[in-house]
């Protein structure tokens, strides 16, 4: 059986454990179902193929959600035209050497480098694919949450450069409260709650600390690079193996926590500041 390492920084000490659901605090890995959405096909393997490969031992179902077609990821003329179908079979051979199925790979399939107009959600024309008569990432990216139903969602953060990514981090952030409101019935019964989201590093660093480290012993850490090497379309791959391979098995991952705004947060703040302190700078 593969060895992992988690170390898991709580607010006051670390936790070190080789148990993922020791270091997710959580016993019922084996009943949860999680949720990789990946701006780009090849985002995920990079990004969190330790991670998911760790999932899956401990008994997580996991599915993967990719948003965009790859159709700007052409690295020579010839392959142009038909850049899709080969990223597509490409994709599927990555995420099997990552032990996860066919069947548990979904496709948004917006353009690449063209979210831009799918922002939000709008009524589809009718020379448009849609979801329930609509189209639209928080349309699309909502209906997944529900058919899927996951506990635990992670996505590559927001600080990333490339605009897809940034997009799609927003888009989901949405749509996590979209999935578990009543709004849109149409597109499925909501969640009983927002599932918990990660965000994982794949080009750019973490706008905050990560608090969970994963690290992967030798065989676990070589699937990962020979998923990331099935992507041979994408010519610049190699070196980007050989990088990851010199930095070695480590991935971090960080729990992102929603935080709703009510009065009570800021009340002691301005509390503290009393009639007289008011008086004195008047």
């Amino acid at each position: 059986m593969a060895q992992f390492q988690f170390t898991r920084l709580n607010e006051h000490d670390a936790q070190r454990t080789s148990c993922l659901a020791e270091a997710m605090n959580n016993k019922d890995l084996p009943q949860q179902t999680w949720l990789f959405v990946s701006p780009h096909d090849d985002d995920l393997c990079i990004g969190a193929g330790l991670f998911m490969q760790a999932a899956i031992q401990a008994g997580a179902t996991v599915h993967v959600l990719i948003v965009t077609d790859g159709c700007m990821g052409y690295c020579r003329l010839e392959d142009r035209d038909r850049i899709i179908h080969i990223r597509r079979e490409e994709t599927y051979k990555s995420f099997h050497l990552l032990g996860i199925p066919e069947s548990q790979i979904h496709y948004i399939g917006y353009p690449d480098g063209g979210l831009v107009p799918f922002i939000g959600r709008r009524r589809a024309r009718a020379d448009e694919d849609d979801i329930a008569g609509y189209i639209g990432l928080q349309n699309a990216l909502t209906y997944h949450l529900r058919q899927i139903r996951p506990v635990r969602v992670y996505v590559p953060t927001h600080t990333d450069l490339h605009p897809d990514h940034r997009i799609t981090h927003s888009e989901l952030m949405i749509s996590v409260f979209h999935a578990a409101g009543a709004i849109w019935p149409e597109l499925g019964k909501p969640l009983d709650e927002p599932p918990r989201v990660g965000e994982l590093a794949v080009y750019c660093d973490f706008a905050d600390p990560p608090n969970l480290e994963i690290i992967g012993d030798a065989d676990v850490f070589q699937i990962k690079l020979d998923s990331i090497a099935v992507y041979r379309s994408q010519i610049q791959i190699e070196r980007l193996v050989d990088s990851l391979r010199l930095a070695g098995p480590y991935e971090y991952v960080r729990e992102s926590e929603f935080r709703l705004f009510t009065p009570e947060t800021y009340k002691p703040f301005f509390a503290s500041y009393t009639t007289a302190d008011r008086s004195k700078s008047s």
